[in-house]
Parts: C-alpha cells; sequence; structure tokens
C-alpha cells in the first residue's frame, strides 16, 4: 500500500473514531435550559382593594363548589371570610359546611361528616372559633383548624338563620323563627365562654320572627332584620328595643358600616337602604335589583357596598352617591349572602347554584 492511501485510510478511520460517539448516543448531555418563571394556575392573582373607582375592573376570579350539595324546599345561605382573611367558610340548603384556602381554593376541611340543612356559619373575631347554624336543635362552635365541636348552645327551640358574632368575640347574636310555631322567641344572646342564654325574645317581650342579625363594632346594638316587615335595632346587653326601622317587606340582610355610623337592610321589595345607625333615620334607597335583596355587605372602608340578589346578579353602590358602580353576574340561580375579605381585595357572593365565587380586581391589570 502506498504512503499516500495508507495515509488517506487513516484520515478515514479517525474521521469514523470522532463520529462513533455521537451516533452511540453518548455524547454530551445539552445545556439545562432556563427555567422561564410561571404563575402557579391555582393561585389568585396579586390584587388591589375594590373601590367606587375600579369597581367596573371587578371579575370573576374563582368558583368554588359546595361539597356534597344538595336543595331543600326551605333555606338560606350563609358566606364569612375569617377575620385574617386566609379562609373562607360557606353554608347553604344542605352540605358538609366546607371551609376553604381563599388563596388556592383548596378545600381544607368540612365541619359535618354528612350533608346537614346549615344555613348560617359565622367565625369569631380573634378566627378561633366557627358558629355553625341551622335546621338542628343546636348551634355548633367549631374549632376551624381542626374541625373538633368545641361547644353546643342549646337546645334551641327554631331553625337558625343567621348569626353574628360580637367585637369581643364572648358574644353570639342569633335570629331564628319557626313557620310551625311563629310565636317562639326570635332574638337569642348566648355567651360563648360558657354556653349560657343571657336573653331571648328582646326586652320588649314582643315575639318577632327573624332573618338576619349583626352585631355593631362598638358591641352596644344589634339590629335584627324580620319577616314582619322591618327592621329593629336592639341594645345588646339587655334587648332592649332602641330603634324600629319602617320597612313594608321582609328584611333578608342587614350590616352595619365598618365604623358603625350606617345601617344598610337588603329587602323583599327590591331595595337596599342606608341608615342612620344611632337613630335609625333613613339616608338614602338604592334601587336597581329587579328581585328579593338577599345580602349586604360593606367594604372595610366604608365607601362601597356590595349587595346579592334572587335576580342573580351581585351588585357594587358607591355608599355616598347612592349611585350603582357595577354588576357583577355569572351566578345560575338566586344570589343569597355576600361578603368582603378583611383587605377589601375579595367579595364572596354565596348562591342556590351550589357555587360560591369570589370576585376581585389583578393588581397588574
Amino acid at each position: 500500500m502506498s504512503r499516500k492511501n495508507r495515509w488517506l485510510l487513516q484520515a478515514l478511520a479517525l474521521s469514523v473514531l470522532l463520529l462513533l460517539p455521537a451516533a452511540c448516543g453518548t455524547s454530551q448531555p445539552a445545556p439545562t435550559p432556563t427555567p422561564v418563571p410561571t404563575r402557579d394556575p391555582a393561585l389568585l392573582p396579586g390584587l388591589r382593594p375594590i373601590t367606587v373607582e375600579n369597581a367596573a375592573a371587578v371579575h370573576l376570579l374563582r368558583t368554588l363548589r359546595l361539597p356534597a350539595f344538595s336543595a331543600s324546599a326551605t333555606s338560606q345561605c350563609s358566606v364569612d371570610f375569617g377575620p385574617d382573611g386566609t379562609r373562607l367558610a360557606g353554608v347553604c340548603y344542605k352540605s358538609t359546611a366546607p371551609i376553604w384556602e381563599v388563596s388556592s381554593g383548596r378545600l381544607l376541611r368540612t365541619l359535618r361528616d354528612a350533608p346537614v340543612h346549615d344555613v348560617a356559619v359565622s367565625f369569631s373575631p380573634a378566627g378561633t372559633l366557627i358558629a355553625l347554624g341551622g335546621f338542628g336543635n343546636e348551634i355548633g362552635l367549631y374549632d376551624p383548624a381542626t374541625g373538633e365541636l368545641r361547644r353546643a348552645l342549646g337546645p334551641v327551640s327554631a331553625p337558625t338563620w343567621d348569626l353574628d358574632f360580637g367585637p369581643d368575640g364572648d358574644n353570639l347574636a342569633v335570629a331564628s323563627f319557626d313557620r310551625e310555631s311563629p310565636a317562639s322567641p326570635g332574638m337569642h344572646l348566648w355567651r360563648v365562654s360558657d354556653g349560657q342564654l343571657l336573653w331571648n325574645g328582646g326586652a320588649d317581650g314582643t315575639q318577632r320572627r327573624l332573618l338576619s342579625v349583626a352585631y355593631d363594632p362598638t358591641g352596644e346594638l344589634i339590629a335584627y332584620g324580620t319577616l314582619d316587615d322591618g327592621a329593629v335595632i336592639v341594645q345588646a346587653r339587655t334587648g332592649q328595643l332602641a330603634t324600629t326601622l319602617p320597612i313594608a317587606a321582609h328584611v333578608g340582610d342587614l350590616a352595619f358600616s365598618p365604623d358603625g355610623q350606617w345601617l344598610a337592610t337588603g329587602s323583599d321589595d327590591f331595595k337596599i337602604r342606608l341608615w342612620r345607625a344611632a337613630d335609625g333615620q333613613l339616608l338614602d334607597t338604592l334601587e336597581g335589583h329587579t328581585q328579593y335583596v338577599n345580602g349586604v355587605a360593606f367594604s372595610p372602608d366604608g365607601r362601597l357596598l356590595v349587595s346579592g340578589s334572587r335576580d342573580r346578579k351581585v351588585g357594587l353602590w358607591d355608599v355616598q352617591t347612592g349611585q350603582l358602580v357595577a354588576w357583577l353576574a355569572g351566578h345560575e340561580n338566586a344570589v343569597l349572602r355576600v361578603d368582603v375579605n378583611p383587605a377589601g381585595t375579595l367579595i364572596a357572593s354565596i348562591s342556590w347554584d351550589g357555587t360560591v365565587r369570589l370576585w376581585g380586581a389583578a393588581a397588574d391589570e
């Protein structure tokens, strides 16, 4: 073999050796690509406080479904954010009384092992208890962190339609009525620490059929919405009648403003009314819903009022002007109660469609 041919064969062998590793899959691994930052789709985005000015940007963020939900012949619904805004509870018709993690929508636990006809739920101001009531013969006080029943208040003689803790967390105001026994006391005030009933029926002795209740921020007054048309404000310590609010319709829900100066009522004549809490003077009437107004709640700054209605819509209202600033639509059945989280960035609405919907405005939109 000539020197030239030998050189060509050596060159060819060398080129084959250089190519062989790649053909056998033993090449060096490719560089790791740089991770692309992504937002966890399960988490809510950054949110801005909901105000009169940005109400038009509020939209649906998440839909939560009540576990083991089923309808009943007669019912109410209730929804409540925990005091730190991280948890949300809701009950409506029959369900297992869920508590969700707000940021992810994850179901943390249920307070019932099987569906029960609960319609009223409320976190204590410290967030260490959650009160649950409905068509049973007692009101349960649960540890929301563990689901453990801490105390049962009762027995109660009529279904519980609404309940609210006083600002000190040791008093629980209850609104009740029984269609079968309309003369049974509707007003109740319980002491949480020892389960003692402090008073019922109110000091004037009138047996009112009650749909809703709200403690004022000072703890001095309690407002009740009635099935007998109108609302009343009583002294929290004694149940003594302080003010009567004349409304020619059932009052399904009411709420004090954060400073305690105003009281909002939602009623079956499709109207929301704003009252001066100190003397019961009517300040404004908000109109726009086309069905019963079942829920009302103030924003933390008191400038915005949220309403829920049987017309399936959630309304956002400017308290100062009485003007509607936005409608939130999407529920497939009547909207019952509503709530605003402590930061003012989320609205929760609960409906007979078996869902709780969370509404807000993303900070980066």
